[in-house]
């Protein structure tokens, strides 16, 4: 890995690392409610998404412009896998150091907006979770929560995140790729 690569990966990963524990803390800080606010949420991982984009400009831009497939695919998953270790690491911190009780109360502000769902809404999503109630629905919830927050359960969740931005980083790396022209 050259130099110029290094620096795009450590800028952009503790960029992209930083937007998501920014989010945490800030939702930690102003209102928890805001952990289960969709918009807030899916504006996180469409940042999320774009900002290793502009980490195979940057690379390009170091290059004189050119950048293979796979460079420009490391240009993008090298920030992505630097994000997800901070993320792990800053979740495994919060949620079993400093507030070991923060999971539980997610679950149970999840449980409290899927009750905000319309009747025939919730019935489906019970049916589909195959659950008999809502006190199960509450319960499974809950638990799901409380295990997400787990070395086990950070693992699965930051293996399923680098498998989901691996698959977009192939596809950053085909329309990223430059090649330097073979003849001048």
């Amino acid at each position: 890995m050259n130099d110029n690569m290094k620096k795009v990966a450590l800028n952009y990963g503790l960029l992209t690392g930083s937007v998501g524990v920014l989010y945490f803390l800030a939702s930690y800080i102003i209102d928890e409610s805001l952990f289960v606010n969709p918009i807030g949420s899916v504006s996180v991982i469409i940042i999320t998404l774009v900002l290793p984009f502009f980490s195979i400009r940057a690379y390009k831009k170091l290059n004189n412009g050119f950048a293979t497939f796979q460079e420009a695919f490391s240009a993008y998953i090298l920030p992505v896998i630097l994000s997800i270790f901070i993320g792990f690491v800053f979740n495994l911190f919060m949620y079993n150091v400093v507030d070991s009780d923060l999971a539980t109360r997610q679950g149970e502000m999840a449980f409290e907006s899927m009750m905000e769902m319309p009747e025939q809404r919730l019935q489906a999503t019970i049916g589909f979770m195959g659950i008999d109630s809502i006190n199960e629905l509450e319960e499974k919830i809950i638990k799901d929560a409380r295990e997400n927050v787990t070395l086990v359960g950070q693992l699965k969740i930051s293996a399923m995140g680098f498998v989901f931005f691996a698959l977009i980083g192939l596809i950053a790396g085909a329309v990223g790729k430059k090649n330097p022209p073979e003849f001048d």
